[in-house]
């Protein structure tokens, strides 16, 4: 399995025991746009997507029994309330797998900032799975298995740095871009994404149609007509449930970074025009997690 965010792994001939150790990276909304609903509640969307150098850590275990155990270092989203808790139930059901796992998930992106960390974790557990029991399952049918348990997880499936995604999110083209770094600002505040986008009001938001532009910008690596046409629908809906996130916006925008939400948030991003944010020291709280990134 060739892929730099594996760490490390051990087949067994029998199966059990075989264990892998993977990264599994966030992401950042570059456009999202909320197209409408449909009949089932879920929103239509469009988005461009970045995958960015900030991992989750997820190892595998397969067990010889038939249990399913899920620790994370995050106690609120243990076993069968995390997302690999759901893709091993598919995947076993999918495939008559008689075995067991074991997963330890070693969260370093944070809950509830739409950086995208649960989607990522069941993205690897369907990777790390389909390697160790050589399943053989090639893009097709992965996306068919993502798509059934989250919105971004196909995006994660597809090893693709930039991706424009659409429908409930789980339809994608990738395609080439040049490299971005970013500082995601972590204010220490979680949002619920069914909350947000709950409060969104679509007749309320301008609608914007400048994805084109902004994937011909991204190839480029115009950082100016970037900057000018990422887009997120969600901010307004996002800000009036925190209206913490708001000022923070407001208090760097100030200070003359510009500064986006990403997906139903709290993290805040900027992309650097320089090699390094040492040029933002002292102008950051003290109380918020900022994180160094590029895209991967």
């Amino acid at each position: 399995m060739a892929s730099p965010l594996i760490l490390s792994w051990r087949k067994q001939k029998e199966y059990w025991e075989s264990r892998i150790k993977l990264l599994s990276p966030a992401k950042l909304n570059l456009y999202l746009n909320i197209l409408g609903k449909y009949k089932d509640g879920f929103h239509r969307i469009e988005s461009i997507i970045e995958k960015i150098s900030l991992f989750d850590v997820v190892s595998i275990r397969v067990r010889k029994d038939s249990q399913i155990k899920v620790d994370c270092s995050e106690r609120s989203i243990q076993g069968e309330k995390n997302l690999c808790f759901k893709a091993i139930e598919l995947l076993k059901k999918e495939f008559r797998i008689p075995f067991g796992f074991e997963v330890k998930i070693k969260k370093n992106i944070p809950l509830g900032t739409g950086l995208g960390g649960a989607a990522s974790d069941a993205a690897s557990v369907i990777e790390g799975i389909n390697f160790l029991l050589d399943l053989g399952l090639k893009e097709k049918k992965l996306f068919s298995l993502g798509k059934k348990i989250g919105s971004d997880v196909n995006f994660f499936l597809s090893h693709s740095k930039f991706a424009l995604c659409w429908g409930r999110g789980e339809r994608i083209t990738p395609f080439k871009a040049k490299k971005l770094k970013h500082l995601i600002i972590w204010p220490k505040i979680s949002l619920s994404t069914k909350r947000v986008y709950q409060n969104f009001q679509l007749h309320l938001t301008k609608y914007f149609d400048n994805v084109k532009i902004l994937i011909y910008a991204l190839r480029k690596g115009d950082i100016y007509l970037i900057k000018k046409n990422i887009f997120n629908a969600l901010e307004k809906s996002a800000f009036s449930l925190c209206r913490e996130l708001k000022d923070i916006k407001k208090y760097l925008v100030k200070k003359g970074i510009w500064v986006k939400m990403t997906g139903s948030g709290s993290a805040l991003y900027t992309i650097l025009e320089r090699s390094s944010s040492l040029g933002y020291k002292g102008i950051f709280s003290k109380k918020w997690k900022v994180f160094e990134v590029q895209t991967i």
